[in-house]
């Protein structure tokens, strides 16, 4: 079993990153890319290792490690709105039970038959990962995902002479990581998320699990998105995420638009209003509509547009990514 899982490893790690490149490249028009930082808390389960198997065989010693909590930080770039790249690290100190079979001469002392010992072990991982989102993270608060990566193990011990005279010692491996996990965002900028991965330990052999759950905190979130080209004399807006609230309030678009209505009395402004799909369909055309409405009210009391110049139009989510939590206003002559 475990040859079949070492064999199929690199064909699922190739695989992640090439369709982590795939839609990477599908994506690369879009300036949709941000960068976040992940402390989680979690618990490890660990399994027997190849070293303390074969101990157990020559020396007679029996060796388990107790699962125990884990903590983790990880720093990742957002490279397009379905995946990530992430450099994390993760710690746990937990104990190692051992106790002897047999009578085990050592020297001038002797272990006897079924003693037995309780030590620590420190343990360091630190894995780089590739993520792959079910759904837009920028359209959606939640979103399933699946982590692959591959990093370095290192089992550190809290040693006596005769521990190492036994032959117990720190242990270093290269670990491919893989499961599947959860985000859930507040915000723009704040949310959790949690996964659940297998650890698969190559020289080691072993297959340890980890559980874990921590905050999300995101920045350098795009301004725009990658919206089709407006139509000339026209003002490309994005509001908030689930508000009627520009990002910029004071966008120089919004100056250029009413000054082309102002120039031009004649003209009519025609605003199209868009939501992204993190609701159900009926919210997101409600949501669209005080859009519209939002960015008509801003024309008439800040800029004092007449009323009847301005046409609203809310299309909800129609439209997908292209020009979600937008709003385009055309002038119309």
């Amino acid at each position: 079993m475990k040859k079949q899982l070492s064999s199929l490893i690199p064909q699922a790690l190739g695989a992640c990153v090439l369709a982590s490149v795939a839609t990477s490249q599908a994506f690369m028009g879009m300036e949709n890319s941000s960068w976040y930082v992940a402390p989680s808390v979690g618990f490890h389960f660990t399994d027997e290792m190849d070293h303390f198997d074969k101990m157990k065989k020559k020396m007679g010693v029996d060796v388990e490690f107790d699962d125990g909590p884990i903590y983790g930080i990880a720093f990742g770039f957002q490279t397009s709105a379905y995946t990530a790249i992430e450099f994390a690290y993760n710690y746990s100190n937990f104990d190692i039970k051992s106790k002897a079979l047999k009578d085990i001469p050592i020297g001038n002392q002797k272990i006897s038959q079924a003693d037995k010992a309780k030590k620590e072990t420190s343990y360091h991982y630190v894995h780089v990962d590739a993520l792959y989102y079910f759904n837009d993270v920028y359209e959606n608060n939640f979103s399933f995902y699946i982590p692959v990566g591959l990093g370095w193990v290192k089992n550190d011990p809290d040693m006596n002479s005769v521990d190492k005279m036994i032959g117990m010692k720190a242990l270093e491996d290269t670990v491919f990581n893989f499961g599947i996990g959860a985000q859930w965002m507040f915000s723009e900028h704040v949310g959790v998320r949690g996964d659940i991965r297998g650890l698969y330990g190559f020289s080691q052999e072993n297959f340890d699990g980890i559980a874990q759950v921590g905050l999300m905190i995101r920045w350098g979130m795009p301004v725009a998105m990658n919206v089709a080209d407006a139509p000339p004399q026209s003002a490309n807006l994005q509001f908030k995420l689930n508000s009627t609230e520009l990002v910029n309030p004071n966008d120089p678009e919004i100056a250029v638009l009413v000054n082309t209505l102002k120039n031009n009395p004649d003209s009519k402004v025609k605003i199209l209003a868009y939501s992204d799909r993190s609701g159900s369909s009926e919210y997101n055309m409600k949501l669209s509509e005080r859009r519209a409405e939002s960015l008509k009210n801003i024309l008439m009391t800040r800029f004092d547009i007449s009323e009847d110049r301005i046409y609203t139009k809310a299309f909800g989510d129609q439209e997908g990514l292209s020009r979600a939590r937008h709003a385009i206003a055309i002038v119309e002559h």
